[in-house]
């Protein structure tokens, strides 16, 4: 049974070191993968045997999406969000709020998340060196 994405759903960007650190995810869109609630809460000290660390970023990210597509709503306001994280160069993101809810007899969805990050150092890398460990797929700051 695929993922649902709620409420604490973490996604993850997919690369092959993910298998090595066994966390259980699911494919779900582009280079993105979805960790279930169970996994997601658990994932800091699932990672932090191994050497990695998992960093909370405080400032939060918004999207607000029309709700004329159904079940593709969420979909489509979470890929919003993958994209800002993606263009900052993190390589994980927690979903902390969704709300349903109409506005003028309009339905829309507002999606809350935070960008995360995983990586070896205990400090977090530059913006630069993201970028660069991203576009060399180094495993040395994703998972």
């Amino acid at each position: 049974m695929p993922n649902q994405i709620q409420t604490g759903t973490i996604m993850v960007q997919q690369v092959p070191s993910l298998q090595s650190l066994g966390i259980e995810s699911e494919p779900y869109s582009g280079s993105w993968n979805s960790l279930g609630t169970l996994q997601s809460s658990g994932l800091g000290g699932k990672i932090r045997p191994d050497g990695w660390k998992l960093f909370f970023l405080a400032g939060e990210l918004r999207a607000v999406v029309p709700a004329w597509g159904g079940q593709k709503t969420l979909g489509r306001g979470v890929r919003r969000l993958l994209a800002q994280t993606r263009s900052q160069h993190f390589n994980c993101m927690e979903l902390t709020h969704i709300l349903r809810k109409r506005f003028l007899g309009i339905p829309y969805v507002s999606i809350t998340a935070h960008r995360r990050h995983i990586q070896k150092d205990s400090q977090i890398d530059s913006a630069e060196q993201r970028a660069q460990d991203g576009s060399t797929g180094s495993s040395r700051a994703k998972v």
